[in-house]
């Protein structure tokens, strides 16, 4: 019989507090315990400052780079008539957001522009979210730096927006680098964590165990930085918790 994952009724802003005291660690070694080995993000992902801790459920974007586009004249009309009707992909990725979501951003690789910046970051944030995640670049980056606990993980900044990017999907799966696998996928809804470590996806499933598990981790933890602290004997140190 498969172990029994729990889940808990509580918000998503209460998922974000709890898991903001953990570290990669312990996040890591839960996942493992539950057969999730697939959800390290590549370390070409960094935060903007160090002490950034990242956390929160995925808004899920995927964009494509207009370098090289061409359009006709009937294509341009259709599209601007369809962004007049149900408005245009940005302003929709906009509505998505809600309190404890972070958005998470599908390049395809394309690292030419500055695919996001401090305006949209912080109508972002009036409207719940919570940080970001990109595989691309941001611009404004001193102002986004100035910005209350709004942590941001990218893989560069450029101030450029011109060479242009068009959002194609909003909450679909998108896939980023990994470390261990070759792409992470993201599905709308999973977890976000990320800290000096690096990046880690939670699938949606298993979000609040995960918590639970890492909650427990810390504790114990926290007892055996004490007892280590308090001199504890090395030979009973290795008797009772093993190799550390």
């Amino acid at each position: 019989m498969g172990r029994q994952i729990r889940h808990l009724d509580i918000s998503t802003m209460e998922r974000v507090r709890r898991y903001k005291e953990f570290y990669g660690g312990c996040v890591s070694d839960a996942l493992a315990g539950l057969g999730v080995t697939n959800s390290v993000l590549s370390s070409e992902f960094y935060a903007l400052r160090q002490d950034m801790i990242l956390a929160g459920e995925a808004i899920t974007i995927k964009l494509h780079s207009l370098a090289g586009e061409i359009m006709t004249p009937e294509e341009q009309k259709a599209r601007d008539e369809e962004w007049k009707r149900i408005g245009s992909p940005q302003k929709r990725m906009m509505t998505s957001v809600y309190p404890g979501s972070v958005l998470v951003f599908d390049t395809g690789g394309d690292k030419q522009p500055a695919h996001f910046g401090e305006m949209s970051c912080t109508l972002a944030k009036a409207h719940g979210c919570v940080g970001m995640l990109i595989e691309g670049n941001i611009r404004d980056t001193r102002y986004v730096l100035k910005m209350e606990d709004f942590p941001v993980y990218t893989t560069g900044t450029r101030p450029n927006a011109f060479g242009g990017w068009r959002i194609t999907h909003v909450q679909q799966p998108i896939f980023l680098p990994g470390h261990l696998t070759h792409y992470v996928r993201i599905n709308p809804g999973d977890f976000i964590f990320g800290d000096t470590d690096g990046v880690q996806i939670i699938p949606k499933e298993y979000i609040d165990e995960v918590m639970l598990v890492c909650e427990d981790i810390v504790t114990k933890e926290n007892e055996e930085r004490r007892l280590i602290g308090e001199g504890m004997p090395i030979d009973e140190v290795y008797r009772i918790y093993g190799d550390l």
